[in-house]
């Protein structure tokens, strides 16, 4: 207690030493150790929290919460108690174990709800658990995407009617919560939209009704329309073509003018008629043998007299009956859908500038137009990259023009300013940093150095204490060197006592004379 006592009076009396500055600098330094020692800890004791289940009801957040509480694992609530957070180090056992005890349970059960016992459960809840599994396993496909944070799913089956005009068809609604700002394509709509469809029996995609938490129709019955659809896709078509030949023929202009020097424009009329046709010809002047049926026919007679000669006669006929059939040629042709009828392609070249100096010595910029030799050879090369046929009556037009570069001009002397200006200043704050520093590394070392002097005079050398008598004896044996003060200024006290030493009757004069008056 002594101990303590003692090197608390030393360290007040260190501290009294001090001028007002070093105390200043002594309690920083105390304050920076504090402050970075709670942060130390704070930082090592602080626990990552993940997602372990969003978008819960509040009977599957309670289910949830109640098995980590048993568990003893630590959670958090989140966005009105439907998303539970656990240690990002437990996540994956928390979800493994919550799993094997058939949590969270809900809508989006799917079909795991078989696995349950049924025993002498009715027909209608055997369909109605069977209606249930459809729409868990489709909203567990559907919260897949990206852009679907949520999703429910209402399947209406009808049942089977013993007419058919009796029978009604199955319908579906979606409703979806969409993630953030996000929003679904078309295609992502008709991509959900045909999952339904494919998923349900006798389910026809025009009715599906796709929401979203808005209230807000995100399908329609135009989308099911092949019309629709069709000129739909037909105008995507059209405008990848264009921009596709466009970009072609800008790149050879930038090649050869620079860049910025050239404007293509290209307007494709494509045919999407889908023609299929089937043709028999007939070649007249070419004509084959399709049967050939040949018939031979012979008649003999013979006299034999007693008294003449013996003599025969024979008669011999043939019928030829040949069938003709013209060659025919059949063909069964389908169309190309898509296919180029017709290019419009619109160029505008930039002339040539030349640099001349004005009366008041400035460089001006003047326009020269290309030639027209110089615009036909642009124009074949542009003719060549759009793949233009003159049989399409294709056409081409091309205009040499002065581009408006006043506000480029002006666009570009703003950025240059802009970049110069921000040049010097990161150089000015960099030089300014550095200057900082060097200013501070000079304060902090002559401080430091007063602070350790300082320090050097209260901590103990570690040397046994002697006598006062012994020490003065042991000062007196030592060099004058080792112990001679610090050299300082004369002070007026130092130089009245030098000139009393020397000249002793004049100080003796001017005493009595203050005295006197």
């Amino acid at each position: 207690m002594e101990s303590i006592k003692q090197f608390f009076k030393s360290f007040m009396t260190w501290v009294g030493r001090m001028s007002a500055s070093q105390v200043m600098m002594l309690l920083g330094i105390a304050a920076g150790t504090v402050v970075g020692l709670i942060f130390v800890v704070g930082w090592l004791s602080t626990v990552n929290y993940t997602r372990l289940y969003s978008n819960l009801s509040e009977a599957e957040a309670g289910e949830v919460v109640a098995y980590l509480q048993d568990s003893k694992i630590a959670y958090e609530l989140t966005d009105g108690g439907r998303t539970v957070l656990v240690p990002s180090d437990q996540v994956y056992q928390a979800r493994i174990s919550l799993a094997s005890e058939g949590l969270p349970r809900g809508g989006n059960m799917g079909y795991s709800i078989f696995d349950q016992n049924n025993l002498g459960m009715t027909d209608f809840l055997q369909n109605l658990n069977f209606r249930r599994a459809l729409e868990g396993e489709l909203t567990r496909t559907i919260t897949q995407l990206n852009e679907v944070k949520a999703a429910r799913v209402h399947i209406v089956i009808p049942k089977d009617r013993l007419f058919r005009e009796d029978q009604k068809q199955a319908t579906a609604s979606v409703v979806l919560k969409l993630s953030g700002k996000g929003s679904l394509s078309k295609s992502q709509i008709n991509g959900i939209t045909h999952l339904v469809a494919s998923s349900v029996e006798g389910l026809s995609p025009d009715n599906i009704t796709i929401l979203d938490y808005d209230g807000n129709l995100l399908s329609s019955g135009q989308e099911s329309d092949p019309l629709a659809g069709l000129s739909s896709s037909q105008l995507e078509v059209r405008k990848n073509v264009e921009a596709y030949l466009e970009d072609k023929a800008n790149s050879m202009l930038a090649s050869v003018l620079g860049p910025g020097t050239s404007v293509v424009r290209v307007t494709a009329d494509l045919n999407f008629q889908q023609i299929e046709k089937t043709s028999e010809t007939f070649d007249p002047n070419a004509p084959s043998i399709r049967s050939e049926e040949r018939v031979k026919t012979s008649n003999s007679s013979s006299d034999k007299p007693v008294e003449a000669a013996e003599s025969t006669a024979e008669d011999a006929s043939e019928t030829v009956i040949t069938n003709y059939e013209l060659n025919k040629t059949m063909e069964h042709i389908i169309n190309a859908v898509g296919s180029v009828d017709r290019l419009s392609v619109a160029v505008m070249v930039d002339g040539t500038y030349s640099q001349v100096e004005n009366e008041n010595g400035a460089i001006e910029l003047i326009y020269q137009p290309r030639s027209q030799e110089e615009l036909d050879r642009l124009a074949a090369i542009v003719k060549n990259a759009v793949g233009f046929d003159q049989q399409r009556n294709d056409q081409i037009e091309m205009v040499n023009i002065a581009f408006d570069r006043q506000n480029l001009e002006e666009d570009r002397q703003a950025l240059d300013s802009m970049y110069l200006r921000e040049f010097y200043w990161n150089i000015a704050r960099k030089i300014g940093y550095v200057l900082v520093v060097v200013l501070l590394l000079i304060y902090f070392r002559k401080k430091s150095k007063k602070l350790f002097a300082a320090v050097s005079q209260l901590v103990p050398s570690g040397r046994p204490q002697r006598p006062r008598a012994e020490m003065a004896t042991a000062i007196e044996d030592e060099p004058v060197e080792a112990i001679v003060a610090e050299k300082r200024q004369p002070t007026l006290v130092d130089k009245m006592q030098q000139t009393a030493k020397g000249q002793p009757e004049e100080i003796a004069k001017v005493i009595k004379t203050m005295m006197v008056e």
